[in-house]
């Protein structure tokens, strides 16, 4: 069975050398997002893919991130792209289509490796289910506050039938918190030791010798596109730039397989603070790096290629 890591990082596009380019400012070797320079340390090259899908307007995540992972133009589904969280109509897509689910299938051991830490409980069967038609029911015990911010992987998690990590699962190194630092679990008052790029790392490689597949979702990058200084942009990258490094040090070329990429474009045009239509990079590195660039064109690409690998 094919041993490959999906890191997806959320609001990351291909952009322009210069001042207003995180990546570019960052020095990354590990992610080389802009025009060109996109390689790698090591010579492997890194492609730009459509994140349009042929619909105008600006790329948005719910339609973006169904196409990704579902391998649907999920924005031709209502001919916009749509922003947030999924309505009913593409969860109805992520529950036939979704890559989790699809692996299963293909009794390949697929994991989504993000922790849901004190929510971990109530994101089960008993309290939330993702109904055929692509309605959500929920008990009495399931957040309200939490009811509208079901995401497009957590609507994954729900259609495979997959429990999220907890807490615990954090502090034995089983998994990640969608910050991998636990900087923001701690400042709320989780008992966790902070977490190094390297550290995090080391989280990763570890579940993929365990599993076939591993998905690891990564949002800061487009939550601090808007909501935060260039400064702390530039550290933010440079800290993952050092993850990514230190993953691709302790995977084996020959057998492994790496694949980064992200749902539209952001924090590469900081001075717009907006998401852009921009490509969006991929990063195939490893054992079937070559095969995955010469498939994969645009984000709906992405989910048939790898489908393909476990076949």
């Amino acid at each position: 069975m094919e041993r490959l890591i999906f890191l997806f990082v959320d609001g990351c596009g291909v952009g322009r050398r210069g001042g207003s380019n995180p990546f570019f400012l960052a020095g990354c070797r590990h992610l080389p997002f802009w025009r060109g320079g996109l390689a790698l340390a090591d010579g492997s090259p890194v492609t730009a893919l459509d994140a349009t899908l042929g619909i105008p307007g600006v790329p948005q995540s719910a339609s973006g991130q169904t196409a990704l992972f579902c391998g649907a133009n999920a924005a031709e589904l209502g001919g916009r792209h749509r922003n947030g969280y999924p309505d009913r109509s593409l969860r109805r897509v992520i529950r036939e289509k979704n890559l989790l689910s699809r692996l299963a299938a293909r009794k390949a051991r697929a994991c989504f490796l993000n922790a849901y830490p004190a929510f971990d409980r109530e994101f089960t069967s008993d309290h939330v289910r993702l109904e055929p038609d692509g309605r959500l029911w929920f008990s009495d015990r399931f957040p309200e506050r939490f009811r509208r911010f079901i995401s497009v992987t957590s609507c994954m998690l729900l259609a495979s039938d997959q429990k999220p990590f907890g807490e615990g699962d954090i502090r034995s190194g089983k998994a990640l918190y969608q910050d991998y630092s636990n900087r923001q679990l701690i400042a709320r008052g989780f008992s966790l030791p902070p977490f190094s790029p390297r550290r995090a790392a080391r989280v990763l490689h570890g579940a993929s010798r365990r599993l076939d597949f591993v998905l690891y979702e990564y949002f800061q990058t487009d939550l601090y596109a808007h909501r935060h200084s260039l400064e702390e942009c530039v550290a933010l990258v440079r800290d993952l730039d050092v993850l990514v490094g230190s993953l691709l040090d302790r995977l084996d070329r020959g057998r492994d397989t790496l694949v980064l990429t992200s749902d539209h474009g952001n924090l590469e045009e900081y001075h717009q603070r907006g998401h852009s239509r921009n490509p969006v990079p991929l990063i195939a590195w490893g054992r079937h790096g070559a095969r995955l660039r010469r498939k994969i064109k645009s984000i709906s690409d992405v989910a048939p290629a790898l489908l393909e690998l476990y076949d």
